[in-house]
Parts: C-alpha cells; sequence; structure tokens
C-alpha cells in the first residue's frame, strides 16, 4: 500500500483535482488578478489620488530633465494622513550621474521663513513678546529709519520721516516697509549686494547682526504698514529670537523645533557625511547650456544664521513640519504651537495688499479667494518657496501636502504651476 492509499486518497480524485487547478490557473485566475489590479488602482485613486494624473506630473518632470531644464526633482504628495506619492527623478550631479534619491538634501533659502516664523510664535505663547511689541525694543536701531521717497535713485536717494514704528507683526507680515532686494530697481540692486555677499561666500560676515548691520544702513521702501513688500524682514525676526531667547538661532531650532519634530537633517550646515546628498545647484549658461552655478552654497562653515534663508532639509524632514501645521500644531504627540495659534498664523492679516485673491499670514502666503485666482486649490491654503525653485503648499480643507524640490537658479513659477495643476487634477 503506497502513502496517498495509506491517507485514503484515490488516485482517480487527485486526476480530476489537478484538471480542476489547470482550469483555474488557466481561465479564472487572470481575470481575477485583472480585476484586483483595477480594484485597487481605484481604490487608491479614490482615497488618495488619481495615478495616471500623477504619471503625468511625472512625465512631464522627466521631460524637463531630458530637456535639460533641470537635472532632476523630487516630488511629494501626503493626503489623508499617509504619503500618496513620492517621486525622486533625475540627477543631484549630471556631471556624475548619479541619481537623484529620495531624501537627498536642498538648500531650502526662503523656506527657512516659515521655520522662524513658528520660532517667534513660539515666543509669543510664552509671553516673552507681543505680536504688537514695537520692533525697536529689540532692536534699538530701528528708531532711526526713515523712508525713501525715490526707488530709482538708489539707497542714497532722498527720503522722508517714518510716520509709525515698525511692530513685530509687520516684521511678519512684510508689512514693515523693507525690501528683500529682489527687484529690478536701482535700490534693490544695491541693497541686495550689501546683504547677501555671504550667500555664496560665507567669510564675508559671520553673524546674523552683521547682515542686520547692512539692513540698517538703507532707508525703508515704504511707510511701515502701508504696503507688502516681499523682504528680508525674518533676518530681523532671527535676531530678535536670538536676542530673547539667549540662544544662537541654530541651538534655538533645534531645541524646540527640529528635535521635536524628528528633522535630523535641517539645519545652517550639513554634516560632512552627507554632504553628497546635497543637490548641486544648476543654471543656464549664455549658450542656454545647464551647467552646475559656480557659486554653490558651502554645506560647511555657515554661521550667519538667518531667517530670510540660510536653511538644508530633505523632504522627509520639510514634510514633518509641514505636517506639524497640518496637524493644528502637534505631530507624534509633541506639540510645537497651540492650535489657536496656528489659526491665527494662516488667517489673512494685509487685507487687499495682494489683490484680493491671495493674502499673507504670519510667515506664508494664504489663498483667499478661489474664485478671483486662476490656480486650483482651496480657499485657506498656504504656501511659500525657495529661491532655487523649492515650494509647499498645505490644504487643511483637503487633507493635503505638497512639497517640490530641486536646485535651479534664477527662479520662477513654472514648477509652483505645474505643481498645483498636476495635484489638484489628480484630487477625487
Amino acid at each position: 500500500m503506497d502513502k496517498k492509499e495509506k491517507l485514503g486518497i484515490c488516485p482517480a480524485f487527485l486526476f480530476y483535482l489537478s484538471l480542476i487547478l489547470k482550469f483555474i490557473v488557466k481561465f479564472l485566475l487572470p481575470p481575477f488578478l485583472f480585476f484586483l489590479t483595477v480594484f485597487s488602482q481605484n481604490s487608491f485613486a479614490q482615497s488618495q489620488l488619481n495615478v495616471q494624473k500623477m504619471v503625468s506630473f511625472e512625465n512631464f518632470i522627466n521631460d524637463e530633465i531630458k530637456n535639460l531644464n533641470i537635472a532632476g526633482a523630487e516630488v511629494l504628495v501626503y493626503k489623508n494622513n499617509e504619503i500618496a506619492w513620492h517621486k525622486a527623478l533625475g540627477y543631484v550631479n549630471l556631471s556624475t550621474q548619479k541619481p537623484l534619491e529620495k531624501n537627498s538634501i536642498y538648500y531650502i533659502q526662503s523656506m527657512t521663513k516659515p521655520i522662524i516664523s513658528v520660532a517667534i510664535m513660539q515666543l509669543v505663547e510664552k509671553g516673552l513678546i507681543d505680536l504688537e511689541d514695537k520692533a525697536q525694543k529689540y532692536i534699538p536701531e530701528l528708531a532711526s529709519l526713515r523712508v525713501n521717497l525715490d526707488l530709482s535713485m538708489g539707497v542714497n536717494g532722498p527720503t522722508e520721516d517714518r510716520e509709525s514704528d515698525i511692530t513685530i507683526k509687520q516684521l511678519l507680515t512684510h508689512t514693515a516697509g523693507f525690501s528683500h532686494g529682489l527687484e529690478t530697481t536701482q535700490f534693490d540692486q544695491e541693497l541686495f549686494k550689501l546683504m547677501y555677499n555671504d550667500l555664496f561666500n560665507p567669510k564675508e560676515y559671520r553673524k546674523i547682526e552683521e547682515r542686520i548691520d547692512q539692513l540698517l544702513k538703507v532707508p525703508l521702501i515704504g511707510q511701515p504698514g502701508k504696503q507688502w513688500e516681499y523682504s528680508a524682514s525674518p533676518d530681523l525676526l532671527a535676531l530678535i529670537l536670538q536676542r530673547i531667547s539667549g540662544q544662537g538661532v541654530n541651538t534655538y531650532l533645534k531645541e524646540f523645533i527640529f528635535e521635536p519634530l524628528g528633522m535630523t537633517e535641517t539645519g545652517y550646515n550639513v554634516s560632512p557625511p552627507n554632504a553628497n546628498r546635497v543637490m548641486l545647484v544648476y543654471l543656464k549658461n549664455e549658450a542656454q547650456e545647464l551647467i552646475p552655478s559656480p557659486y554653490q552654497v558651502p554645506t560647511q562653515g555657515n554661521t550667519v544664521y538667518g531667517g530670510t534663508h540660510g536653511l538644508f532639509s530633505s523632504m522627509e524632514d520639510y514634510l514633518r513640519f509641514c505636517k506639524m501645521v497640518l496637524s493644528n500644531g502637534s505631530l507624534n504627540g509633541k506639540s510645537i504651537l497651540k492650535p489657536e495659534t496656528i489659526a491665527l498664523m494662516e488667517q489673512n492679516h494685509v487685507g487687499s495688499m495682494l489683490g484680493g485673491a491671495r493674502g499673507f499670514g504670519l510667515g506664508f502666503g494664504v489663498l483667499v479667494d478661489t474664485d478671483k485666482d486662476p490656480s486650483p486649490g482651496s480657499d485657506g491654503q498656504i504656501y511659500w518657496g525657495g529661491f532655487f525653485k523649492t515650494h509647499f503648499f498645505i490644504d487643511p480643507a483637503e487633507d493635503l501636502i505638497a512639497i517640490f524640490m530641486t536646485q535651479k537658479f534664477p527662479s520662477n513659477n513654472e514648477y509652483v504651476i505645474a505643481l498645483n495643476r498636476y495635484v489638484y487634477s489628480a484630487l477625487e
């Protein structure tokens, strides 16, 4: 008696069972697997994003890389409490063909501003500072500032008296009357040279006080509270943070924001082992060839801990910051700000100074009226970007975060527009 007979298994039964299994594998399994695939894709689309729409965005970025408009880019979409899309495309270094990997490190430029703003609001919560405080209380040199009357005549043009003192709130909302040196006026061109020589040469000056000294050598471009002008005021906030906390800005941010949020790869310098993860900054030369910028931001030796720019970060780290904002000030049981403080930051505090469709909160832009704005989005979306074409937006109404990272000079809005268009078209 063989083993099958001992087990009571009939040979004929085994024969017919094998035929049935072959039939299932050949005829029933493929349609089932197809259905399962379609179902899973549709389910993903319904709960997160339309996959095909995001593939279209991926194709768009790949075309930009193929056409040598950018070296590479990383994009992440966070929807309904999970990462719905995350791609790293192209190269961190074109010369070596080193692929751009997820969570590479980027010089985020002005995406530093929202972080400094959160730090200032922590001081407000602690009662160490008030939004209506006069800024000269902490930086006495502000008391002597006057207002420029003719920007075409540069920083030494005619001036008039200031009508009111500058407040902390005005510094947060870019309504204090400062400039950023990024416009085409003679005034801005001269201001930029004064303030930002350290951007690619950290030996130019060594601390934030020295950069502020340059800013305070020139008059305001307008009366405080009378206009919105993208400005260097977050550098003043960084100095105020330092003076009130008694800590270096880098130390404060690490203790009260980065460590609680688990942002281990965000700071003003990059640890030497991670230097090869920093994406190079690229630009187009006169022949319209994409080449590495001759002025790469140093990854070590930076000691000007500013508020306008200065931080390096990774996609995963900045996502943590955005998740904290989306979650009303907390993340993983760590409270950074109170919900009411986040709500205050997300309000438009500049009225119609930006035209009515968009406003500005305490540290970032706010989409106020989607009916008046050509870009897709929801009322209440907050956003900001960096000069090397980094960008993020947070949409509380959609429980949505999108972040785009690349390193390209000079800045424009082409990828911001594309990110908004593709992500919102992918929402179900």
